[in-house]
């Protein structure tokens, strides 16, 4: 077998870099030159360690084995070269002729005359011996005839032929009779014991070979993250480089944007002062030309003089309305100063032009419709100059909020340092809690904020007296306005009331059809048309927000309409039967449910129908097509859906909250609310849930 590197590569000492002199192998199976090892030993301070793995060894030079594998491939490699060379290698024995063949067994090479002296010799006789030219066949093709056989250390005619296991060293035939003698020694033939362990070493072989494999790959990826790291490395020196540009170009342009305010601003004050020196300078000179006039006349002239230039009452008007003149205020110079920017991740890295601010141009946002007692909203507050630019105000901005003693309390407010602050607002106690916003105790716009605050549960009911008493009240929506607007059955109206339970107004229409008009439920659209389910003439009334009677439809094929809702994308109308088991959509498209009361339309034109008879709530796409069913509760009624979606059903004693796919969410009222035959669901601008309580003749209004 060739071997895996060039020959004279593998016998060099990797110390000296020459062919070994007297190998010498380490525990850690790395061969050296002895006396390079004496010498590497010596340079490091006595302590000898291996110069490829660093593995230390501390067994004596002297003690160390030879590598006697080694030693064979150096006698082999000579004779190569001998063989290989222009002159005929000369017959080792008696080292005069030239030889022409050699003994595989000894190894030696002989003339014709020694060779025949060698076949002779009875010792010899089972030696093969082969011609030069046969040898040099046979090592050209790089096959290894046969093993050599090594001769004993100590009986040096003697081949080494067996293993004693008791020592662990060859031994030749002679050993096992003088040193090596059994029964205390445990002999083995040396050639089986070398079988077992080159089976042993190649399965080891493997071992290593896999792991050989592993440490490149490990190698590799190192070599790999090496080159990564130092890509990384550039990549982010590029960004460092990029970003400081980015940095010194937006200093110069803030400079610019600086300066360029500082310029205008101080244009536009110098501009306002100059014109009022130009108008006092006017006022003075015709008042110092006056003067000096009227004194110069009083001094020097004469009566007629005096009385010739005007009448008396002219020149004392003329005087007076001078002394009277209104004198104009000083220039008020308004503060412009520059404040470094101290942090520099703010929008404004150099810093900012400070101003004074104009609390008429000053915003404050976010500001709540309602909160819930213990929750918090923050609202921001953005203050401007009198031109509308944002700043950071030299007064403090001040909030405070009422208590129920009338008193006033502080909140704090955090200043953003960019002409904003933030200010959190809690929910303190159910009313209506105000909130006053001030700079230099001006109100900023919309200051005192009045805020609603419920409490979570039952917030307010609706229509227990007066005018605005209901009467089995049914389908409830909201208006553009906020307000309620439910089908008062048995009153036979549409009744209105304010966000506060306020009655507003109602309309009916029964003194325009054959039978009273009875409504069940109403939709508002986009024209803020409104869209009512007639019961008792079988119809949709449509009219305007003050009640006047814009069409009507659908008398020809309803039966017994109930609930009705508008679909916000394709804008058709969808209306619930409750005998015909359908939903009839404008144009007619049936969907399969059996007793439809009321339904509801969410922002993607899925269409939640809720079916008294089979308890669920029917679930369609806006092609009709029926998708899935919420279900297990006890005859839903009325559905509404709020702009995330989530979807509220009222059946028998409680109104209960779904997500868009039909998951339990809550339940919004709580037994002590003492719902009665809730129908109607709604779902107020702030948040609220408004239901129409039919037992109770009332709307509740829950808060979550």
């Amino acid at each position: 077998m060739a071997l895996l590197y060039p020959l004279s590569d593998f016998l060099s000492c990797s110390i000296c870099l020459e062919i070994y002199k007297k190998p010498t192998v380490l525990p850690c199976l790395h061969t050296y030159c002895q006396q390079c090892l004496v010498d590497f030993k010596a340079k490091s301070g006595g302590v000898l360690k291996c110069a490829r793995c660093r593995i230390q060894c501390d067994t004596p030079i002297q003690e160390l084995k030879s590598n006697f594998f080694l030693t064979s491939l150096l006698d082999t490699f000579q004779r190569q070269k001998q063989l290989n060379t222009d002159h005929p290698p000369v017959c080792e024995a008696c080292q005069e002729k030239t030889a022409t063949h050699r003994c595989v067994d000894c190894p030696q090479f002989c003339c014709d005359v020694c060779v025949t002296i060698h076949e002779r010799f009875p010792a010899l006789r089972s030696h093969e011996v082969i011609t030069i030219d046969k040898y040099r066949e046979i090592e050209s093709k790089d096959h290894l005839i046969k093993e050599y056989k090594v001769f004993c250390s100590d009986h040096k005619d003697s081949h080494l032929e067996f293993y004693c296991d008791t020592c662990q060293v060859p031994v030749c035939l002679k050993c096992t009779i003088v040193n090596h003698k059994a029964p205390e020694h445990i002999h083995n033939d040396l050639k089986i014991v070398v079988d077992e362990y080159k089976t042993q070493l190649r399965k080891m072989l493997e071992q290593l070979k896999v792991k050989e494999k592993q440490v490149e790959e490990e190698k590799a990826s190192a070599e790999s993250t090496v080159e990564k790291m130092r890509n990384e490395c550039e990549a982010e020196k590029a960004k460092v480089k990029k970003r400081a540009k980015e940095v010194i170009e937006r200093v110069k342009r803030e400079e610019k944007m600086l300066i360029d305010a500082l310029d205008e601003t101080s244009r536009l004050q110098l501009k306002d002062a100059t014109m009022k020196i130009d108008e006092m300078q006017f006022h003075h000179g015709n008042i110092v030309s006056t003067h000096h006039y009227l004194d110069t006349l009083v001094h020097h002239g004469n009566a007629v003089h005096l009385l010739h230039v005007s009448t008396k009452l002219e020149t004392k008007k003329r005087i007076k309305e001078m002394v009277a003149m209104e004198i104009k205020p000083p220039i008020i110079h308004n503060s412009i100063e520059f404040h470094p920017g101290s942090d520099l991740a703010t929008h404004a890295l150099m810093g900012v032009i400070q101003t004074e601010a104009c609390q008429s141009k000053c915003t404050v946002e976010n500001i709540p419709k309602l909160l819930v007692e213990g929750e918090s909203v923050n609202l921001l507050i953005t203050t401007r100059d009198s031109k509308g630019n944002q700043i950071i105000a030299n007064q403090f901005v001040n909030v405070k909020t009422k208590n129920r003693d009338a008193s006033w309390e502080d909140i704090d407010v955090t200043d953003n340092k960019d002409g904003t602050c933030h200010v959190k607002i809690t929910g303190k106690m159910e009313g209506k809690q105000q909130i006053a916003m001030t700079i230099v105790n001006q109100h900023l716009p919309g200051s005192p904020f009045h805020i609603p605050v419920y409490i979570r549960g039952l917030a307010q009911t609706v229509g227990n007296a007066g005018q605005g008493q209901f009467n089995n009240p049914k389908g409830i929506t909201m208006n553009k306005h906020g307000d309620y607007v439910t089908a008062d059955q048995q009153n036979k109206r549409v009744a209105i009331h304010d966000r506060d339970g306020n009655y507003k107004q109602s309309f009916t229409f029964s003194d325009q059809f054959a039978k009273p008009f009875i409504p069940c439920d109403v939709a508002i659209s986009d024209k803020n048309e409104y869209f009512i389910t007639d019961e008792s003439n079988k119809q949709i009334v449509v009219s305007n927000e003050n009640g006047r009677l814009i069409r009507k439809f659908g008398s020809s094929e309803m039966n017994q309409p109930a609930g009705i809702a508008i679909n916000p994308v394709n804008k058709n109308i969808y209306v619930s039967e409750w005998t015909q088991g359908c939903i009839r959509k404008y144009t007619q498209r049936e969907a399969k449910v059996q007793q439809a009361s009321f339904l509801a339309i969410n922002s993607k034109g899925i269409v939640y129908v809720s079916d008294a008879h089979i308890g669920s709530v029917q679930v369609f796409n806006s092609d009709d097509q029926f998708m899935f069913e919420i279900s297990s509760m006890s005859s839903p009624r009325g559905v509404a859906v709020d702009k995330n979606d989530n979807v509220y059903v009222s059946s028998v004693h409680k109104v209960t909250k779904y997500d868009s796919h039909g998951q339990f969410i809550c339940r919004i009222d709580s037994d002590k609310d003492g719902l009665s035959s809730p129908y109607g669901v709604a779902v107020c601008n702030d948040g609220r849930i408004a239901v129409a309580d039919y037992g109770n003749n009332c709307i509740k209004v829950f808060v979550e």
